[in-house]
């Protein structure tokens, strides 16, 4: 199969930007499907340059793809983060980080009451510092899947800002809540990891 150049992906890539696709893993995406057809036109015997052939093809489908893909490329985004996280529940690094985490946050929690202003918004803090990460390695660029975890957030603060009134230190809910939290975050912490060195490698290859 006929493979494009890094010039050829580069040009896509700049052609898109240009096309307002702000999101940097949605254009990514759509990158690689744009590519993908290229490629399969090229190996069907087209042996028109790649130009020529990325022209048509826009006119062609630009309206569906620029104007109109973003929602299905967020969804594949969206599904993909999804389905990561559960995966990544049953890895090692989580069961052994979620211990940890554990006994940390329990001895935090000693420092005072479990339904105080800080007590309140600790979990919240915590997936503050997990969509911090995208920020200090990417700056000002902007992903899908950020978004996407600010959803997640504002039911995690909902979930444990509802139960905390129903909370009694050492009690069996306040160790099921405590638990909860912990694997969450942990859980958060390694797909937004994977999710950041996955797209600064893709950025190297675009």
């Amino acid at each position: 199969m006929n493979k494009l150049t890094k010039e050829d992906i580069q040009f896509i890539d700049t052609y898109l930007s240009n096309s307002d696709i702000q999101y940097e893993d949605i254009r990514i995406e759509m990158i690689d499907h744009v590519a993908s057809e290229i490629e399969n036109r090229m190996t069907k015997g087209d042996n028109r340059t790649f130009y020529d052939i990325f022209k048509e093809y826009m006119v062609e489908n630009k309206a569906s793809i620029v104007k109109e893909g973003s929602k299905p490329f967020n969804w594949k985004i969206f599904k993909g983060v999804s389905q990561l996280f559960l995966k990544n529940l049953y890895s090692w690094q989580v069961i052994l980080g979620s211990i940890v985490c554990f006994v940390i946050f329990n001895k935090i929690y000693s420092y005072f009451y479990i339904d105080s202003i800080w007590g309140t918004f600790f979990p919240t803090f915590l997936m503050m510092l997990v969509m911090f990460i995208p920020l200090i390695v990417f700056g000002k660029k902007k992903f899908s899947f950020i978004g996407n975890f600010g959803v997640l957030v504002s039911f995690f603060f909902a979930f444990n800002y509802y139960f905390i009134p129903y909370l009694e230190e050492q009690s069996l809910f306040y160790y099921i809540n405590l638990g909860v939290m912990t694997v969450f975050f942990v859980c958060s912490l390694k797909t937004m990891i994977y999710l950041v060195l996955f797209y600064k490698n893709r950025f190297q290859l675009v």
